[in-house]
């Protein structure tokens, strides 16, 4: 991987982990002591929108910056790229897990609370709790699986 598309993928990296651990430890425990439930969905709303697009955006370019550093190791390696195959097999395993949480957080839970937000729908307050539960729950995967990842990738480039 050539030294710009290194720096991007970690730019991409801090900026993922950096935002779900801001979700995780300050966000989400911040709105859970605010009583009322519909302040507490305009509170969510409003620190979710920039959180769905900063973070997807990031793992958009970490599968992008990813993929460009693979045929770079293709290239570099040649007929030796073969002894890596499992490495990268676990790696990118890791990573569409981490996709998969990543998106549930941000489509499947805090894209449905900034909606309804939006169009003034009716959320009950149960299900909102609910949803901010799952959330959490879900972040603190994602920040597992992001740090599982990141210690297979620096064994990959060694």
């Amino acid at each position: 991987m050539d030294a710009f598309t290194r720096w991007i993928h970690l730019l991409a990296v801090a900026t993922y982990i950096g935002a779900t651990l801001d979700l995780a430890f300050v966000f989400l425990p911040a709105v859970g002591a605010i009583d009322d439930p519909t302040l507490q969905r305009r509170v969510l709303a409003r620190g979710l929108k920039p959180y769905n697009l900063l973070t997807v955006g990031a793992l958009g370019v970490l599968v992008i910056s990813g993929a460009s550093g693979l045929t770079d190791w293709k290239a570099q390696f040649g007929a030796d790229y073969g002894r890596l195959v499992w490495r990268l097999v676990g790696k990118l395993t890791l990573s569409f897990l981490l996709i998969q949480v990543g998106t549930y957080i941000s489509f499947g839970l805090a894209h449905r609370l900034v909606r309804a937000e939006l169009g003034q729908l009716p959320v009950e307050p149960e299900k909102q709790a609910g949803m901010i539960r799952r959330m959490q729950g879900a972040a603190w995967l994602a920040l597992a699986l992001s740090a599982w990842t990141v210690w297979v990738g620096l064994g990959l480039s060694r």
